[in-house]
């Protein structure tokens, strides 16, 4: 009786720490990791903006109006005795641009039907008389900075008063015309031989009329008006010298004008 007792205690102390061993045997769960942190990008639809038939029709409207306005300004500001400003305004209203416009320019500046208006709206808070200073600015700085057409006319000169440089002759030159390229400075030289009417003495005390040619340097000497005048000193050569008195190679100097282009 005693030794059943023995083995039933013993089966008992076996299923418990049968029970205990299954139990510290079970698989332990890892915990659990952190979530990942990358993320895939998402595209986000475009913000949407309704402009209705409505507003379109309000935004021509107001359009037209803010250039006729603009129109106003320009024919003001070109008026000898302008006025005063706050006068201008009681009679030409400025057109106020639509509440919604600025917000749609932020998205639509792009496109073709907004793209004037939302130009103007830009302008719209402008003062016209800062527009004005700063275009002239603008205008002068790109006249000075753009380089200077070449007009080819102004390098021709139109002869007149020359005379020989030697003191034992009397040969004067009349007119005639040669043309010239800039050199360096002042200084110009002739492209081509020149042509000059040219007063020489004859065998027989009398004078003549004689085409030359010549070729030399001309110098600027001063503006005169659209004008320009020039000093030059060149060698002639006469042409068909005949029986007159002077010899056909002479020194001659004399004056000369040339012509500016109109400055716009």
């Amino acid at each position: 009786m005693r030794i059943r007792r023995r083995k039933i205690l013993a089966a008992a102390i076996l299923v418990c720490l049968t029970g205990i061993a299954s139990s510290s045997a079970q698989s332990v769960e890892p915990p659990p990791t952190a979530a990942s942190t990358d993320v895939s990008p998402v595209a986000l639809a475009p913000p949407l903006m309704t402009i209705s038939l409505d507003q379109m029709q309000e935004l021509k409207e107001w359009s037209r109006d803010f250039l006729n306005w603009q129109k106003a300004v320009d024919r003001w500001l070109n008026l000898r005795k302008q006025g005063s400003w706050s006068k201008f305004l009681e009679r030409h209203n400025k057109p106020e641009p639509p509440a919604w416009l600025q917000g749609a320019c932020e998205l639509l500046a792009d496109d073709p039907q907004f793209a004037a208006a939302c130009e103007m709206r830009a302008r719209w808070s402008d003062d016209p008389f800062t527009v004005r200073s700063r275009n002239a600015a603008s205008t002068a700085v790109a006249q000075k900075e753009a380089p200077e057409n070449s007009v080819w006319w102004r390098h021709v000169h139109l002869d007149g008063l020359w005379s020989t440089t030697q003191s034992n002759m009397s040969v004067f030159g009349l007119f005639g015309m040669h043309l010239t390229v800039p050199v360096e400075g002042r200084m110009q030289v002739f492209v081509t031989p020149g042509v000059l009417m040219m007063s020489v003495p004859t065998l027989f005390g009398t004078r003549e009329l004689k085409a030359a040619t010549d070729w030399g340097v001309s110098y600027r000497l001063f503006e005169a008006g659209r004008n320009t005048v020039h000093f030059n000193l060149v060698h002639a050569w006469v042409i068909a010298s005949g029986r007159q008195l002077a010899s056909p190679q002479m020194t001659l100097a004399g004056f000369s004008l040339s012509f500016n282009p109109r400055r716009p």
